[in-house]
């Protein structure tokens, strides 16, 4: 089997009829794409490698919900992203170290700063944006969305999108400009 000529909905054909040993080619042609993604949110490479494996060992086991609507690729970005966001929650619920504090910790801390209620009213305004704006990207299609993250929230190039997604750059600059136009009227919809 040429691996550099078959396509991606071949081999996961092949691998949902079996030929389980072919994902190999599947996390090798990927690896690049799924390490960035990770990247983004861990800096540890022990647990970069950890992650990626995970990543890669979740979508085997969710193949069967591909269904080939967007790039494969797109659909493993996603998941990526949702896996490592997944984790980031699971460690902000295992991290119990500020509600053991003592109540009486925070008794020097009256220096004339702002306090925390005045902080936590700009976060709660932007939380709301935040979750506004994925709420709005949610609706946008993901052959759109994917590379107009990977630009703007990863900060890539386009011709690393390119090579990530095996899509051409003017195709992604278009996918890019119609994600943009289609997120601003979502937004002004909602």
């Amino acid at each position: 089997m040429n691996k550099v000529d078959t396509s991606d909905t071949e081999i996961l054909s092949r691998i949902m009829s079996g030929e389980k040993e072919l994902y190999r080619i599947i996390m090798d042609r990927y690896a690049s794409l799924v390490f960035h993604v990770v990247r983004r949110y861990e800096t540890d490479q022990n647990l970069m490698t950890e992650r990626a494996h995970e990543i890669f060992l979740k979508a085997y086991e969710r193949l069967d919900s591909f269904r080939g609507r967007s790039a494969f690729s797109s659909w493993l970005y996603r998941l990526a992203h949702n896996h490592c966001l997944d984790e980031i929650r699971r460690e902000k619920h295992r991290n119990t170290f500020f509600s053991e504090l003592p109540d009486d910790h925070a008794t020097g801390m009256k220096d004339g700063n702002p306090g925390p209620d005045a902080e936590m009213e700009t976060e709660s305004e932007a939380d709301e944006q935040t979750a506004r704006l994925w709420k709005a990207m949610a609706r946008i299609d993901d052959n759109h969305a994917v590379p107009l993250l990977m630009k703007y929230r990863d900060g890539m190039s386009y011709e690393e999108i390119s090579e990530d997604l095996n899509v051409p750059v003017g195709a992604l600059k278009v996918r890019v400009h119609r994600a943009r136009k289609e997120l601003k009227t979502t937004l002004e919809q909602m």
